[in-house]
């Protein structure tokens, strides 16, 4: 897995100073990094014409480039790579996000949210896909053959500017039944989803004070405890800056 704590101040910096957000009131700040959402999800189902949409969305924002807002430079020569799944699933018949909290025994980042993933092999030649599907069955016993890849998203940096942090947008084959996971205990406390319109919601997403400086996005559930924030909150947004229908001319 790859924690959501993994963005440097100084990158965080980068990212929002280009979007204009520096000296704007907190309601001012959300409005800004949510414009691009609207209220409702563009899809209510991952059937095949959704699917088809997604694929499209994902390759075309591609080529436009991200968001100002979310911009940063990632390191020019990393010394290694890693990958995540960010998983669309169907579960009780809504389109839902997969998510990990992240062991409390682990001594970095316990218990944060975070999308499965962690580092490639580089050794070995494997692909930043091959590298998301195999943590993600060996984090929570998810098999490979059941995930579509769809797209991706550009890769980021971590806080030591010496790893990129790949993103791979996959979408799981039927219902997704979250007891049939076999979550490894020692890395995960917990697998769990959060429906996609969920992340449309307005009393849910927020733009907050980094260490007090710089705006930067954040979901959370008060009634939950849930709060997902850090480099796990910028790739859920970008993806879903991305799949927006104003992505598209």
């Amino acid at each position: 897995m790859y924690c959501a704590g993994g963005l440097a101040l100084r990158q965080l910096q980068g990212i929002c100073r280009k979007g204009g957000l520096r000296h704007l009131s907190t309601s001012d700040a959300s409005d800004r990094f949510f414009a691009r959402l609207g209220t409702t999800p563009p899809i209510t189902a991952l059937d095949s014409s959704s699917i088809a949409t997604i694929t499209q969305r994902l390759s075309q924002a591609t080529s436009q480039g991200t968001p100002s807002h979310l911009r940063f430079p990632a390191p020019a020569h990393p010394q290694s790579n890693a990958a995540v799944l960010l998983l669309l699933c169907t579960v009780d018949g809504q389109p839902s996000v997969l998510f990990e909290e992240r062991s409390g025994r682990l001594n970095a980042h316990g218990g944060e949210v975070c999308f499965p993933g962690g580092k490639a092999d580089d050794t070995d030649g494997e692909s930043l896909e091959t590298t998301a599907l195999r943590e993600t069955w060996e984090e929570v016993g998810l098999p490979r053959d059941r995930v579509r890849v769809v797209g991706g998203i550009p890769p980021v940096p971590d806080r030591s500017g010496r790893l990129r942090v790949h993103t791979v947008v996959g979408v799981l084959g039927g219902e997704l039944d979250l007891g049939s996971l076999r979550v490894n205990r020692e890395e995960v406390e917990r697998a769990f989803v959060m429906p996609l319109e969920w992340f449309y919601r307005e009393d849910v997403r927020e733009a907050v004070r980094f260490r007090g400086r710089r705006w930067i996005p954040q979901y959370r559930s008060d009634r939950d405890g849930l709060v997902i924030w850090g480099l796990t909150a910028f790739i859920l947004h970008e993806f879903l800056c991305r799949i927006a229908e104003s992505s598209l001319p």
